[in-house]
């Protein structure tokens, strides 16, 4: 999923691969750049009921999941950064944005409006910040082993002649 992700963002944005983060929200310090890019999962969840195929030792459960993806483009120049979401906004509305996603077997749903939205950093600067969310989903899989039978063994007994009521 964020393979994908990454390499949407640097197929259709001036981004490059240096100034580029998969973000853990809290968990990681600002770039010392200011132009960088960082995306991560806002949630993931699970849409509809457990789909399962059976074959002779094993059985599949697929289950399809949302992928809510966060991309924040952030930096001091302002139109670049407006430029860059919403480019991945326009992409992410088309068929050339399905067909991409569709290459990693993942489904572009939608993706939303650009935001803006403008955060002050540890030296207490404010940082332009704008974010593109974009709505994926795919079907997650678990392969678990299933004991089977070939043959089967059956003792046919009328209750009412052998058993005494």
């Amino acid at each position: 999923m964020y393979e994908a992700v990454n390499d949407f963002i640097l197929k259709y944005t001036d981004v490059v691969q240096d100034n580029l983060y998969r973000g853990y929200q809290n968990r990681s310090t600002l770039p010392q750049i200011n132009d960088w890019t960082m995306y991560y999962d806002q949630s993931i969840n699970r849409i509809g009921t457990n789909v399962e195929r059976y074959s002779d030792k094993e059985v599949t459960l697929y289950t399809l999941r949302e992928y809510v993806i966060n991309i924040d483009f952030c930096g001091d120049d302002r139109e670049t950064l407006a430029k860059r979401a919403t480019t991945l906004a326009i992409v992410g509305r088309s068929f050339v944005g399905y067909n991409f996603f569709n290459e990693y077997k993942i489904t572009l749903d939608y993706a939303e409006d650009v935001q803006y939205l403008p955060f002050v950093d540890e030296e207490q600067q404010y940082i332009h910040r704008y974010r593109i969310v974009l709505h994926l989903s795919r079907w997650d899989s678990v392969v678990l082993p299933q004991e089977t039978a070939n043959t089967v063994s059956a003792y046919i007994e009328n209750v009412d002649v052998h058993h005494e009521p």
